[in-house]
């Protein structure tokens, strides 16, 4: 009798298919991670060569998870706008309204309705009062990562090709590993403020001239 003969006669049908499905359910999330860490490094690249050419001291946060979207956030130099309801020439702010909208708030959401979902009345109201709530956390959270991603291309495809730049942060929304490929592909480019002078921006140098 083979290795796998009596592997198989080892287990039952019902044990059989358990390990069927937890084999299933782990490959899933090996890939899952796997994809994900994938598409960090993929991102992590091109951004750091970004960071490098405009002149950022701390290139290497590309590749740090979190801090990469902290990147993003503050290398174009224009103000930050979160649908003209929030303006700031301080991006870092904007980082941290992805942030809370993305990450924290969910939780937060879920923290106040664990309490209320033990009282039989309040459960209902406050459900679908967290339901609502929710959805609008994850629209706000997509039109957040939206303006992250369309302000960064802007940077390198100028004002006048605006439409694209909105066009390309909205599709990678929805498409997987488009964003990193439209960075690999504008990395080399000259960005907005010029070579090397993201602390004193060509504007300003023209402006002092």
């Amino acid at each position: 009798m083979s290795f796998l003969e009596k592997f198989a006669n080892s287990y039952t049908e019902d044990e059989a298919l358990l390990l069927l499905f937890f084999a299933v359910f782990a490959f899933f999330w090996v890939v899952f991670f796997a994809a994900l860490l994938l598409n960090h490094f993929i991102l992590a690249v091109p951004l750091c060569i970004m960071a490098e050419k405009a002149g950022y001291d701390y290139p290497f946060i590309a590749f740090i998870p979190f801090a990469n979207y902290y990147l993003i956030h503050i290398l174009p130099m224009k103000e930050y706008s979160f649908l003209g309801m929030f303006k700031t020439y301080e991006r870092s702010k904007g980082f941290w309204i992805y942030l809370s909208l993305t990450y924290f708030a969910p939780i937060v959401l879920w923290v106040i309705a664990i309490p209320f979902s033990f009282i039989p009345f309040f459960s209902i109201i406050f459900g679908l009062i967290f339901q609502v709530l929710s959805f609008i956390t994850v629209i706000a959270a997509f039109i957040a990562r939206a303006i992250m991603y369309v302000d960064l291309i802007d940077l390198y495809l100028g004002k006048e090709n605006s439409g694209m730049s909105v066009f390309l942060g909205i599709a990678s929304l929805f498409v997987f590993i488009m964003f990193p490929i439209v960075c690999i592909v504008i990395c080399r480019k000259e960005p907005e403020f010029g070579f090397g002078n993201y602390y004193k921006p060509i504007s300003m140098q023209r402006e002092e001239d």
